[in-house]
């Protein structure tokens, strides 16, 4: 039974473009210098991107089309055929590329000096820029089709579009063009749009047979056009279900199986997709996008419960471990930053200290507060929280000695207490003073606001850390046991006192941005978003870089490129060798009063078996990390 072209040119798109797809898969699972690693995002196996792969897809695209050309119509050997007319097709792809990148540069050199006549220099540009394309773009079926070769198809090219123009480019903009634009921006990022490994799968089967019907479509639309080239066709009329004399000879001893058969094929990429994502050796990231800001003040990942994100009047359980399904609870207290803060339990309990006030919401969310407010509190102007391994509350606070002092002026020298309260109500505090510190806890410009921290080192002592706003220097309390006995403060950079905890084991407590850039890292903006210690040992920490395009790109504007956020995978806080895996993009926060930047504190957190959350502090990406 003879076999139709289209199943011909069906069988050859296939064995073109399911071999690219398979190496896309396999070649993405061999790390790469420079290049992001494998990884999967929201259950779907992302490759790595790079200049290699952005030069190598246009290739194999116009090689999938000038194959189909050549099977679709009745030639001898149209493989063949179509791979003699490769290098004079490559010629033509070149020239398009460039033909695009000079008048880029041209608008973006026009934008630059000033933007008022860009339209005017974009409108006098695209007309010659479209004629070029169309005479480029009917070079691939001259090629193919009558045998020219080099200048003989260019000159072909460019005499055949005469008196049809008009027709052929508006022809080539809705059939070659408009789909190619099209299948790239449905499929830029798939990742973004699935929320699970099977989902995932069905994106990269839907994008394969996408890429398949799109080049088929461009070749059937550039037969139609070479046909309508005033003479220059060699070939007859062409009849779609006419048998080609000499079809390949896959499709003639396959028969009636061919179409079934390359249709499975499809499939082949996909399969091994899943393959790779069930079996668990690649990073693993979940990201959640919310279009709602939110102050965040705290993120935990308690044992044997799901991650929990605390905002300023509220907090979320996660049921889930990607978080993309959460419970809320409503808090009576508002938290902010520098007064109040959160703590959780073992259990998953959750304290929140605001306005003066404390409440506890237990593992089964039932929340009881202290009354009026806690006295103990009363005059200070920083207050932070946390729980001892025993579950004792531990509250530290900084009070000014001047507090009515004029703005311009320092309120202090600052106070530091530490307090314990038996319970959420605190009713019969002790309270143990560090000590003074020079400094205030103003915030004057907002450019660098107090921190307070309090935390229970490895050996049970209480520490506590306040980065001053007025001056940025950095003060220690600690004492000799958990009762707190032999209390003292002192400026973490000057000279060492016994017992006084140093930089270092001060990192260790997960203590946030108090220390700036101290600990392994120079003040140059490449400061980490947020650290945090796994319980297995190593240091994970998010930072913020330039989130260049994937592959090649032109660049039409001076202003700052979007960062992303990044994961690094250290053994030590210097995190001088790491391993980067990408997490999402970020960029600037725009509000009705400001545009704030990206690059500011991250909040994080690990469970014990070293899975981590992470969210910006707007609350608009939560990032789960299962696999580093």
């Amino acid at each position: 039974m003879p076999i139709p072209r289209r199943s011909a040119a069906l069988t050859t798109l296939v064995l073109v473009l399911v071999p690219w797809s398979l190496l896309r898969v396999l070649g993405g699972l061999i790390p790469l210098p420079g290049v992001d690693p494998a990884r999967v995002v929201n259950g779907m196996f992302v490759p790595p991107a790079g200049v290699v792969g952005a030069l190598v897809e246009p290739v194999v695209w116009g090689w999938a089309v000038t194959a189909a050309i050549a099977a679709t119509v009745p030639v001898d050997r149209p493989l063949r055929r179509a791979f003699r007319a490769l290098p004079t097709v490559g010629a033509a792809l070149l020239a398009g590329a460039g033909t695009l990148l000079v008048a880029l540069l041209l608008l973006g050199t026009v934008l630059l000096a000033g933007g008022g006549l860009v339209w005017v220099v974009a409108a006098l540009v695209a007309l010659p820029v479209a004629a070029l394309l169309v005479r480029f773009a009917l070079v691939l079926p001259i090629a193919v089709l009558d045998g020219l070769r080099g200048r003989a198809a260019f000159r072909a090219s460019f005499v055949g579009v005469r008196g049809n123009a008009l027709g052929l480019g508006v022809a080539l903009l809705f059939g070659v063009a408009a789909p190619a634009l099209l299948y790239g921006w449905a499929f830029a990022r798939p990742e973004e749009k699935v929320t699970d490994p099977l989902l995932g799968v069905l994106a990269w089967l839907l994008r394969d047979a996408t890429l398949i019907a799109v080049v088929a479509l461009q070749a059937q639309i550039l037969l139609v056009a070479h046909r309508n080239l005033p003479g220059r066709s060699l070939l007859p009329a062409l009849d779609l279900e006419e048998p080609a004399p000499a079809v390949d000879r896959l499709t003639r001893r396959l028969g009636r199986l061919t179409v079934p058969l390359a249709l499975a094929a499809v499939l082949l990429p996909a399969g091994l997709v899943g393959g790779v994502v069930a079996v668990e050796r690649l990073p693993e990231v979940s990201v959640n996008t919310s279009d709602r800001m939110h102050s965040m003040i705290a993120v935990a990942w308690p044992a044997e419960r799901g991650p929990i994100l605390v905002g300023q009047t509220w907090f979320e359980d996660c049921l889930d471990d990607t978080c993309r399904t959460r419970r809320r609870t409503d808090l009576s207290v508002t938290m902010y930053e520098p007064y109040g803060g959160a703590a959780f339990g073992a259990d998953g309990s959750v304290y929140a200290l605001g306005e003066y006030a404390l409440e506890q919401c237990d593992a089964q969310r039932i929340c009881r507060r202290s009354k009026g407010g806690l006295e103990v509190l009363l005059g200070s102007q920083a207050a932070a929280i946390t729980l001892t391994p025993a579950g004792e509350i531990l509250l530290a606070s900084a009070t000014e000695a001047r507090p009515d002092a004029p703005a311009t002026e320092d309120a202090g020298p600052v106070e530091l207490k530490l307090i314990r309260c038996p319970d959420v109500f605190c009713a019969t505090p002790r309270v143990t003073s560090l000590g003074r510190v020079n400094g205030s806890v103003r915030d004057r410009d907002g450019s660098r606001p107090t921190r307070l921290v309090v935390r229970v080192d490895a050996g049970g002592r209480p520490v506590v850390a306040l980065r001053s706003p007025s001056t940025g220097a950095v003060s220690v309390g600690w004492c000799a046991t958990l009762d707190c006995a032999q209390p003292e403060v002192a400026p973490i950079d000057g000279p060492r006192r016994p017992g006084m905890p140093t930089p270092e084991e001060l990192a260790l407590l997960d203590v946030g941005d108090v220390l700036d850039c101290r600990v392994g890292h120079g003040c140059d903006g490449s400061e980490p978003l947020a650290t945090v210690h796994r319980p297995r040992g190593g240091v994970w920490d998010v930072i913020a870089e330039p989130a260049q395009p994937d592959g090649l790109y032109v660049r039409l504007s001076s202003g700052p490129w979007p960062d992303r956020a990044v994961l690094r995978v250290c053994t030590d806080s210097a995190c001088q060798e790491a391993r980067e895996v990408p997490l999402v993009e970020i960029p600037p926060v725009q509000t009705w009063w400001s545009d704030r930047p990206a690059r500011e504190r991250w909040l994080m957190a690990v469970d014990g078996d070293g899975r981590m959350v992470a969210t910006d502090p707007y609350g608009l990406h939560v990032v789960v990390v299962t696999r580093p």
